[in-house]
């Protein structure tokens, strides 16, 4: 995690407060050694706040990753997530250099951008971030739209998707919010999905297919829809703040003060105690709730409870929206 700033002023955002943090070239030159102790792949992910804040880091981090790894003829792999305010032409030229995978955070149209994404300042974002979202598809073949799905932002959802597709966007993820009241919003979300399943079914049965997330997962044909990474936990899958500590995932640094998801630091190492309780902690509570997924979702601040309801709830109408459009298209060809 590059730096705790960011330009934008997300009240949902799950990485909690911004100030200006940023991780010194010290604390990210033995991330990457520790990245390296092990053999292997390796894949180097860059988050923040806004990474593309501190770009200069996160491009002399790219270089010495991709030195490092074909001098020792191993695999490296770069991703990053952005919010698509601050990408210049020498920005997506380098990330297609070192054929970065790009998550790009949009979450509908310029309205829905505008109201759920604003600037610190509260100006909108949702021109400025269209307008590089058309430029990220002109220019990169490995990225995927990040889109947080909230009950005021469903009318909308259909039309985003069929703009983003008419850009040339190929590949998209829902990301539902968990701690939004969806208890009056189950039956228009249950429209919103039927109707993107039966869209991301349909095409991709042409030559332009739209990999919508979570339909996709679902389809015969695939386990993932195209983008790589499973849920490591702290064990394969590291996030290092910028002071240093270490946390089992991306999504639990927040402002780097919940020593209770910590799980070691750069100096003392790995805490492989604290590991095995948490994942124990976020198993036991997601069996409880029947919901599946990442371990992170069980560890969130907040209400958990809540949070857990919430996904149950998006899992079971993603399957029966999936079945739905699975159903449709058999009596058709029938």
């Amino acid at each position: 995690m590059l730096t705790h700033q960011c330009n934008l002023g997300c009240s949902y955002c799950y990485a909690g407060e911004k100030f200006k943090s940023s991780m010194s070239w010290q604390i990210g030159l033995q991330s990457l050694r520790l990245a390296f102790s092990t053999p292997g792949p390796v894949e180097i992910s860059f988050f923040g706040g806004e990474p593309m804040i501190a770009f200069d880091s996160l491009a002399r981090l790219t270089r010495v990753a991709a030195r490092w790894g074909r001098r020792q003829q191993r695999e490296v792999r770069f991703s990053v997530t952005t919010n698509a305010t601050i990408l210049k032409d020498k920005h997506l030229r380098f990330l297609k250099h070192y054929d970065f995978f790009v998550g790009v955070s949009v979450d509908g149209v310029e309205e829905v951008q505008d109201r759920q994404r604003p600037f610190v300042g509260g100006r909108g974002s949702g021109e400025l971030v269209w307008r590089n979202l058309e430029a990220i598809c002109q220019h990169l073949d490995d990225f995927r739209v990040l889109m947080v799905v909230r009950p005021d932002s469903l009318p909308n959802l259909p039309a985003a998707v069929e703009k983003m597709y008419r850009l040339g966007v190929s590949k998209v993820s829902l990301l539902p919010e968990t701690e939004s009241d969806w208890s009056g919003s189950r039956t228009q979300l249950s429209e919103v999905f039927h109707q993107l399943a039966r869209v991301s079914y349909l095409s991709m049965l042409t030559e332009e297919p739209i990999w919508i997330s979570p339909f996709v997962e679902l389809h015969p044909s695939t386990k993932r829809g195209g983008a790589g990474g499973g849920c490591g936990f702290g064990a394969d899958e590291l996030a290092v703040s910028p002071a240093g500590n270490f946390y089992p995932c991306a999504r639990l640094v927040g402002p780097d003060r919940r020593a209770e998801v910590r799980i070691g630091n750069l100096e003392q190492g790995m805490d492989w105690e604290r590991i095995a309780q948490l994942q124990l902690q976020a198993d036991d509570r997601m069996n409880a709730c029947g919901t599946g997924g990442c371990k992170c979702l069980a560890l969130m601040p907040g209400d958990q409870e809540s949070q857990l309801a919430n996904v149950a709830l998006f899992t079971e109408v993603t399957g029966e929206a999936w079945l739905a459009a699975e159903n449709a298209l058999e009596m058709v060809a029938a």
